[in-house]
Formats: C-alpha cells, sequence, structure tokens
C-alpha cells in the first residue's frame, strides 16, 4: 500500500468511526461520538486523513462518499498548506463524490459555535448570541481523552455556560487527535487542529449548517496556523459552512469585552498546562496574560485567583504566539494608564528571552 486510505466503519447514531492505514505508520483506528446524531458518510474524515497524507506525501484514498464541495475545498486547502509549510506536499485524492441533484442537499438551519470556555470562544459565543443556536464542546482537544477529571470540570463549567447563555450544548468525544494525530506527529498548533475542527462540524450537519471558528489572533497577527482566515472556510461542505470569526478584535479588546459577563468570568477556562489537574494553572502563558487582561480590563475571575508574580512572568516559556499577546499586554497596561514597573520589566524580559529560546517547527 502506497496511500493513506480510509475505511470508514460502522457505528451507532450517535458515533462514528474510521480505520485510516499509513503506508510504514501502521493503522490508527478514530472515533468521534456526541451526545447528538452523526454524519456516517465518508465527508468528516477527509479533513484530517489529507493532513495526514500531506505529511507523509502519500495520495489519499477514501473508500467511502465524500461531498463534492468538500473534496473541491480540500484541493484548495492543500495549497494553502503547501505554500505555509514545506514539509506539507500537495497530493491526489480518491474517493466516490456524492451523486449530482439539481439543488443542493437541504441545510439543516442551526449555526453552532465551538466552545472551550476560553476567551476567543466566549467572545464568539456573546456577540454572536442573536445567530449562534448551539454551543459545541470538545473533549479530547485540548484536554487529552484519558483525562476524565479534568474533562468533567470542564464539562460542568460548559453546560453552566451554555444554560446561562441559553445555547443547547453540544458534547463531542473524540479521538482524532490522540489515535491519529499524535501518532503521526502532526503538529497541533501549526496544522491539525484545524482539520480537527472540520471534522467535528462536518459531522454535525444532521443539525448545524454553519458552523463559527472563534479566531486565535486578530488581522495584524495572522501567521500560519491550523484556524486560520484563509483555511477554515476551505474545509466547507454543500451541508456545512465554517466561518473564521472575529479578526478586528485583538484577545486583550475580547477580554475587556467579556469582562462584563458573570458567566464568562465564573467559568472562564484558558489552561492548557493545568497542572496537577488544575482548572487553570495561574502560571503558564495563556492564564498570564489573561490575568493581565482582566487587571487593564478592571475585573477579577475566581478561576484565576491571585496577582501576577513578575517572577513567575520572568521565567516562564514564550512562544513566538504568546510573545505577540504579552506585547499587545504592555500596551493595554499602558492605554489602562497601569504603573507596575516590576511586572512590566518582567514581561520585556519575557519578550526577550523568548528569542533566544525560539523554536519554529516548520520552515516556509
Amino acid at each position: 500500500m502506497n496511500s493513506v486510505r480510509v475505511r470508514v466503519q460502522s457505528a451507532s447514531a450517535k458515533q462514528i468511526s474510521a480505520v485510516i492505514d499509513v503506508p510504514g505508520g501502521g493503522s490508527f483506528d478514530v472515533s468521534t461520538q456526541s451526545n447528538y446524531t452523526l454524519d456516517h458518510s465518508a465527508t468528516p474524515w477527509l479533513a484530517p486523513a489529507l493532513a495526514a497524507g500531506m505529511r507523509r506525501h502519500r495520495d489519499l484514498v477514501i473508500d467511502g462518499t465524500v461531498d463534492p464541495t468538500a473534496l473541491d475545498g480540500a484541493t484548495k486547502a492543500q495549497k494553502v498548506l503547501a505554500d505555509w509549510y514545506r514539509t506539507y506536499r500537495r497530493i491526489e485524492v480518491s474517493a466516490a463524490q456524492s451523486p449530482p441533484t439539481r439543488a443542493l442537499p437541504e441545510r439543516a438551519t442551526g449555526v453552532g459555535c465551538f466552545f472551550s470556555g476560553g476567551v476567543d470562544s466566549f467572545y464568539s459565543a456573546i456577540t454572536q448570541a442573536d445567530r449562534i443556536t448551539h454551543l459545541i464542546f470538545v473533549h479530547g482537544f485540548d484536554i487529552a481523552v484519558g483525562d476524565s477529571e479534568l474533562a468533567r470540570k470542564a464539562l460542568t463549567g460548559a453546560r453552566a455556560s451554555a444554560a446561562e447563555l441559553g445555547k443547547p450544548l453540544i458534547e463531542v468525544q473524540t479521538t482524532v487527535r490522540s489515535a491519529l494525530g499524535d501518532p503521526l506527529a502532526l503538529d497541533w498548533g501549526h496544522v491539525f487542529h484545524g482539520p480537527s475542527l472540520a471534522h467535528v462540524g462536518l459531522a454535525l450537519s444532521k443539525h448545524l449548517g454553519t458552523v463559527v471558528i472563534p479566531s486565535s489572533y486578530s488581522r495584524d497577527q495572522l501567521h500560519p496556523w491550523g484556524s486560520h482566515p484563509s483555511l477554515d472556510p476551505l474545509w466547507s461542505s454543500d451541508s456545512v459552512s465554517f466561518e473564521h470569526h472575529e479578526l478586528d478584535v485583538g484577545r486583550f479588546g475580547k477580554i475587556r469585552r467579556i469582562s462584563n459577563s458573570d458567566t464568562a468570568m465564573n467559568n472562564l477556562r484558558v489552561c492548557w498546562l493545568n497542572t496537577d489537574g488544575a482548572f487553570n494553572c495561574g502560571e503558564c502563558g495563556k492564564c498570564v496574560r489573561t490575568k493581565l487582561g482582566l487587571r487593564t480590563a478592571g475585573v477579577k475571575s475566581p478561576t484565576l485567583p491571585g496577582s501576577i508574580s513578575p517572577e513567575a512572568v520572568r521565567t516562564m516559556y514564550v512562544s513566538e504566539g504568546e510573545r505577540t499577546f504579552l506585547r499587545e499586554g504592555l500596551a493595554a497596561m499602558q492605554d489602562a494608564g497601569i504603573r507596575d514597573e516590576a511586572l512590566t520589566r518582567a514581561l520585556r524580559y519575557a519578550i526577550r528571552r523568548s528569542y533566544v529560546r525560539r523554536f519554529i517547527p516548520f520552515s516556509r
């Protein structure tokens, strides 16, 4: 076998699964389940399998029917990824297309929004509340599938938030990252989280005709990233359209906007380290920058207690993306009239230090 092959497996109404065979890499059994019924065609598997094939430089064969619009968009998505990353190469995709019809299939009327409980998702959920009908919580992306305790805490917060915002919560658990992305070393941030979001959104086509993906960066901060305004819409199908939401407001502007929401402040979850199972560790880059944003907005969140330690700021790991947010934080402090010399020096030191430790996993 010289191609990556997707074999869709039989499953229940609320669960889908596939075996993805990768030359030289083995076979990967991937499954996704939800409290809502799912699309059992091969279409939801196109985006993650395409990323695997491009990274392995192998053509993709899908044993099943795939939406023609999704196939066309995948061709365009390949160009974007190949232009961004030289380790990702364009490949051929072979799949049976859905039979042509005179009219597009009737779309579901629901509008979903991915919802992790973080700043970006709260901002989109609140500002788009008039049109969003459902929130989507996924276990298996930032929370490991095996971490049931942290997942329980996060789901409790997501359920409370959805109830207070008046939206049904679609609960999803998937192994697409743990059973495919991680074993194949597909970079989560730069590439694989975008196709994984597309997988979940397309799987929910029976209920959602539009899926909102909260932005990670504002327009002036854009760079190659797995979820991007040039990439997200390309994963759309005849049944589901993806929207990349909000390019004109930065992270600190989003924090100011959600700071007047008790729901957001009482349930805010931003940490991906979760040291010792903590809901928010309070000391990682994401926690620190969120605390900084809350301080500039003049509010506090009970999920992020305590002050910002300048020493912790000086020693924390700062990625290229974090560096952008810390610069934005310094500007926000100045705009808010906050004079804290110790914290300002620590932030500037952390930014300078990040250049020394910088590691870029991909080359143009």
